[in-house]
């Protein structure tokens, strides 16, 4: 880890932006993507991980003209804590922004320089040991993001500052090329029916709820194929899935494509976009899929229903009731002028209140409150 110190004469107060990896998920895709947006003629950013192995968006970064510094090494990371407490020393940081519990408690335990903290899910979702940690060490934020009502009213009792509500914001970039792309690596036709799903494979992602969905809408239109797009956690997972998806007579509606990188790519070219969490924040990729234009059909897990208003901007079922978004999607799928409304108020929506240049400029609003308080 090799660590510059601030250069002589750059007065912009240092923001240091800290999270556990920086692979391809949402909130560290809210870190790249935002950092076209971010400020630098006014802060100086530098964004620090743990994982060596989740560096994926690094170089989204550095085409962005922004540091990212890996305080980790090997597993996660007996050395993290004496690699971090180095940047801190060396960079002095005025501010560090930390995204997600086991970095937020690293940034409260070890720096002296005020901590923002986001919360990106529901603070019951965490592992028993993390979720005590982290409310050990929460009054110790100087102030405290949420990215929905949900997420906050689950902070309810936490020590430490009430949170803002800044929601997540989005940006869509995909065009009518990357779309044909699509279909055509998929060997698709432009009419066939797609759902496409974009979720890393974790427990709570909802992913055997989606297997029983796509078995019981391959019954009711058999030509439709299902995509789902998201990383393992352990290797294996993905053919976990996979045997798990023939076994309920699924495997040859449902395809697992594992992580990529253009999966925008992929929301924007479907019929419908399905979002089967039993457990969420406010995800990102519902958001894109309104922006892009596409209809969603979502469970109403955590700050989902605040933007999947049920008949007005998508479908909303029940959490692990796989008939239910079966039902929905098959009702999106063959209601087509419905779906096209519905999907332009959700898209009119996340324009409004869900760009990624509106969320840059709160979070930037709350830094220099911060700095100047």
């Amino acid at each position: 880890m090799k660590v510059t110190a601030a250069e002589p004469g750059d007065h912009r107060p240092r923001i240091l932006i800290l999270i556990k990896g920086l692979g391809i998920g949402g909130a560290e895709r809210l870190i790249s993507e935002g950092s076209r947006f971010w400020s630098t003629h006014e802060f100086h950013y530098r964004v620090a991980y743990v994982l060596p192995w989740k560096d994926q968006v690094v170089p989204d970064l550095a085409a962005n003209g922004i540091d990212a510094i890996c305080v980790g090494g090997g597993k996660w990371s007996v050395n993290a804590p004496t690699r971090f407490r180095s940047l801190l020393r060396s960079w002095r940081p005025n501010l560090v922004h930390a995204h997600l519990p086991s970095t937020g408690i690293l940034a409260r335990s070890m720096a002296r320089a005020p901590v923002v903290y986001t919360e990106h899910n529901l603070a019951g979702s965490y592992r028993p040991i993390t979720r005590v940690l982290n409310r050990m060490t929460y009054g110790r934020n100087r102030e405290v993001i949420a990215v929905s009502d949900a997420v906050a009213e689950s902070l309810a009792g936490y020590p430490g500052p009430p949170p803002h509500i800044i929601p997540n914001g989005v940006i869509v970039d995909a065009t009518d090329d990357s779309r044909r792309r699509v279909r055509e690596e998929l060997e698709i036709g432009p009419n066939r029916p797609l759902v496409v799903h974009v979720g890393n494979i974790r427990p709570w992602k909802g992913h055997t709820t989606l297997i029983k969905a796509a078995r019981a809408l391959g019954e009711s239109i058999p030509e439709t194929v299902v995509v789902s797009i998201g990383a393992e956690k352990h290797p294996g997972d993905l053919d976990r899935i996979r045997r798990q998806a023939n076994e309920e007579g699924a495997g040859n509606i449902v395809r697992f494509l594992g992580r990529r990188r253009d999966a925008i790519d992929f929301i924007a070219s479907a019929d419908v976009f399905v979002n089967p969490s039993d457990v969420e924040g406010l995800p990102l990729v519902v958001l894109e899929a309104m922006m892009a234009g596409t209809p969603v059909v979502a469970t109403a897990a955590g700050g989902v229903p605040t933007v999947v208003r049920d008949g007005e901007t998508g479908r909303l079922v029940p959490v692990g009731q796989p008939q239910a978004l079966a039902d929905a999607m098959i009702d999106v799928m063959t209601d087509v002028e419905g779906a096209k409304k519905m999907a332009a108020r959700a898209r009119t929506l996340a324009q409004n209140d869900f760009g990624l240049v509106g969320m840059i400029t709160a979070q930037e609003a709350l830094y220099r409150q911060v700095l100047n308080g």
